[in-house]
């Protein structure tokens, strides 16, 4: 289960910073790239949450900007799996290090911990959707929320 939440905030952050498009260059923010993704340390709160430090390596040749309020709904198979957020991160301009980003994820009430096990244990994120809502700001205060539907998640770590 860890494993897919490092997958989804990745391909989440990858999203997000690609999508602000209309506060720079559009080549320049293609060129923000998520570089590694792994698990610094985890903790579980009682059966249903995950707590997690994710260590997310980003290569920012663009500006400075901040990532809030980042939270969305994984879905399996059309049916809710887990609700998550992740806090606040800031990326450095013109930048390549590795940001700590903390992060959790609760099942939904449908969800056993039984049935969460046995997805996560297949290791692909083959049936997974999500919705996604985040605030995207930059140093000068312009912002945007961005808001993402049905992402479809095996697709976008093919990179499709």
């Amino acid at each position: 289960m860890r494993k897919h939440l490092s997958h989804i905030l990745l391909v989440l952050l990858a999203a997000l910073s690609i999508q602000i498009c209309g506060c720079g260059s559009v080549e320049k923010v293609k060129d923000i790239k998520v570089t590694s993704v792994g698990v610094e340390s985890y903790s579980f709160s009682g059966l249903r949450t995950i707590n997690a430090v994710l260590a997310l390596g980003i290569d920012n040749p663009t500006f400075a900007f901040k990532v809030t309020g980042l939270n969305g709904i994984l879905k399996y198979k059309g049916e809710d799996f887990a609700f998550y957020s992740a806090d606040t991160i800031k990326v450095d301009k013109k930048c390549s290090k590795v940001y700590d980003l903390p992060c959790s994820a609760t099942l939904s009430e449908g969800v056993s911990l039984r049935k969460a096990l046995q997805i996560a244990q297949g290791n692909s994120l083959e049936g997974f959707t999500t919705d996604v809502e985040a605030k995207v700001k930059l140093k000068s205060g312009a912002g945007t929320t961005l808001k993402f539907k049905d992402l479809d998640l095996q697709k976008m770590a093919e990179g499709k």
